[in-house]
């Protein structure tokens, strides 16, 4: 599959799940052994927050072994997410990253603000602030779509990836999901 017809995959579900009518792919023991025999290959990698009101392969009406999901709070990067979006691009070929984002995101809203915080989630509130000066005081909806570009930027710049999107065997592109429609809005 191209990245072409994984992003136009990815339109069609989320057209689907946006007007209610999924088609559900339903999870048979057929399945289950197919994918367990004969592995996975995920058409998408999707980098995304892990937002409960953000079910990734819902929101794609995607089912097992269609989309590979990295997702972690403010759709962050570090080195194990890294890791994984080198795993599916080298090992599982798949064809496409998506950085999704979304409305309301929790953990830049909490970026945007000062606060006392572990030191686990002062690790991921660093992240998101460093996607543009001042992000304390700024408003979320535009620090969620800067955070977006800046995990796009860092992705871009990981040399397997930068490889692959060279000799055209990815395509990185962003994405924001509105809890408000359940529309995903691709970056163009």
């Amino acid at each position: 599959m191209t990245h072409q017809q994984a992003i136009l995959r990815l339109k069609e579900g989320n057209k689907r799940y946006a007007a209610g009518t999924p088609q559900n792919t339903p999870v048979t023991a057929a399945l289950r052994e197919d994918l367990f025999i004969n592995g996975q290959f995920p058409y998408a990698v999707i980098v995304g927050c892990s937002d409960s009101r953000t079910p990734v392969e819902l929101v794609f009406d995607a089912g097992p072994g269609e989309l590979f999901i990295v997702r972690t709070a403010g759709n962050v990067t570090g080195p194990l997410q890294m890791g994984s979006v080198e795993f599916a691009i080298t090992q599982l070929k798949a064809p496409l990253i998506v950085v999704l984002g979304h409305q309301q995101c929790g953990a830049v809203i909490a970026a945007t603000t000062s606060g006392n915080y572990s030191t686990s989630l002062q690790a991921v509130l660093n992240e998101i602030r460093a996607c543009a000066p001042d992000v304390i005081g700024s408003d979320p909806a535009v620090i969620e779509d800067a955070n977006i570009k800046y995990v796009l930027s860092k992705i871009a710049v990981n040399p397997y990836v930068s490889k692959a999107i060279a000799e055209g065997q990815v395509c990185l592109i962003g994405a924001k999901y509105s809890l408000e429609t359940g529309i995903v809005s691709f970056f163009e």
